[in-house]
């Protein structure tokens, strides 16, 4: 049987709650907040395990400008029950507060509980805005106290890859330089005791040396480079065609505390097999590192990012126009290698940053738009936001509807009834 009716004895459900979180949700509407904040407690103190009270709480604090007490609201409630919302104005307070890593955390863990498509794409889109944002403020204190920076004090297993040459392959492959220092640090990041430096830090680093367009460095840069990066160890390399469709990679691993330099084995192959070659260098600085990998690390390091060679060649055109400041050729060329190969996730994350535009330059409207998204309920309250308010009280705070069943108003059809009960009929084909 497809539709059941339940019916709820109004009186008695209404009695538990009072309305105090109707009312409360009322008057925040109002900005008359110090008033909802009374009203919340009051709801609290009769139902202390109501995530959406200490939520709303927390957001009543938020807009009432006491952000110690906002955030002790939204972490109560994300103990009982987290939410993205919650995540959201947890991320805003720490933003607020210039904790970036903080605000970054709250941001992932909204990501995590897979919100809607526009929601996940706006929160995405500042998420990109935010990490290039706190890079950026650490890289402006690392140029501004750099007489200060103690090499001494950079740790052991910090390594940074900044771009490999690519200066001698034909200009339709020199893109592929870039791809490769790419995916070569993301598998050291694979590496649970190095430290690998953000590959944005390094570029942010290299355009304000003056060093953007070639993009790597020399023993003779190296410490320099290294000290503002915090990495005691830079891989650099360079790549060369050997005949046909062959070509070398060769790597070197700087010390940059006493710009003592160590060369991983060359590693050679076909251009169409990019990632063997990748592979093989990766392995060979992980040797010179000294580092001895577990089976987990290196099976991670062995994964394949993309079996297309044209999606790989796509990308690496992307990554080569997004640094000289050419957007659309890069959307397009992240486009092309999606439809080479659609499961590549490089080329889709690359896409949506590329997408989502200046990253510096939309910083402040991006906090904005999280802010205004935070705020606009995505909970049950919307859909029964347009009942009387005794009918919506008892809908919100029975706890009796699961709040998915609101994603769809079709399925929710509650409406009071002349014996003072609230009749509501649910398709529990729906409710999974």
């Amino acid at each position: 049987m497809t539709n059941r009716i339940l019916i709820l004895p109004l009186l008695l459900l209404v009695a538990c709650s009072q309305s105090f979180y109707g009312q409360g949700k009322k008057l925040a509407g109002q900005e008359r907040y110090e008033e909802a904040i009374e009203n919340f407690y009051k709801e609290i103190s009769a139902n202390p395990q109501s995530a959406d009270a200490w939520r709303e709480l927390g957001i009543a604090y938020y807009k009432s400008g006491d952000m110690q007490k906002a955030t002790e609201s939204l972490q109560q409630a994300q103990a009982i029950a987290p939410g993205a919302r919650a995540y959201l104005f947890l991320g805003l307070i720490a933003e607020n507060g210039e904790d970036y890593q903080g605000a970054i955390d709250a941001y992932a863990n909204a990501l995590q509980l897979n919100p809607s498509g526009k929601t996940k794409n706006t929160i995405r889109a500042h998420l990109d805005r935010l990490i290039h944002h706190k890079i950026a403020k650490e890289v402006a204190a690392a140029l501004e106290n750099e007489s200060t920076i103690d090499a001494e004090s950079v740790p052991e297993n910090s390594v940074a890859v900044v771009n490999f040459d690519g200066s001698n392959l034909d200009p339709e492959f020199a893109p592929i330089a870039i791809g490769l220092a790419e995916f070569a640090s993301a598998d050291l990041a694979k590496v649970k005791s190095l430290n690998v430096v953000e590959r944005l830090k390094i570029d942010i680093i290299m355009e304000e040396l003056k060093l953007g367009q070639q993009g790597f460095v020399d023993p003779t840069t190296a410490p320099r480079v290294g000290r503002l990066l915090g990495a005691r160890k830079i891989v650099t390399g360079s790549i060369v065609g050997i005949g046909g469709d062959n070509f070398r990679l060769d790597g070197a691993l700087i010390n940059t505390f006493d710009s003592t330099t160590r060369f991983a084995e060359p590693a050679e192959g076909d251009i169409r097999k990019l990632f063997e070659v990748e592979k093989k260098l990766v392995f060979s600085l992980i040797t010179e590192l000294g580092v001895k990998l577990t089976a987990e690390e290196r099976d991670a390091i062995r994964e394949v990012p993309t079996e297309s060679y044209l999606a790989f060649l796509s990308y690496c055109r992307g990554l080569d126009y997004q640094r000289r400041g050419m957007t659309q050729p890069a959307e397009q060329e992240f486009n092309n290698a999606l439809s080479f190969d659609a499961n590549f996730g490089a080329a889709d994350r690359a896409l949506q940053k590329a997408a989502a535009g200046d990253m510096a330059a939309g910083y402040g409207q991006s906090v904005q738009t999280v802010e205004a998204l935070a705020l606009s309920s995505q909970q049950l309250e919307a859909v029964v936001g347009g009942l009387d308010e005794t009918l919506s009280n008892v809908v919100l705070n029975t706890g009796v509807i699961p709040a998915k069943w609101g994603r769809n108003p079709a399925r929710l059809q509650p409406r009071l009834t002349g014996s003072g009960s609230v009749l509501i009929r649910v398709d529990f084909n729906y409710a999974d």
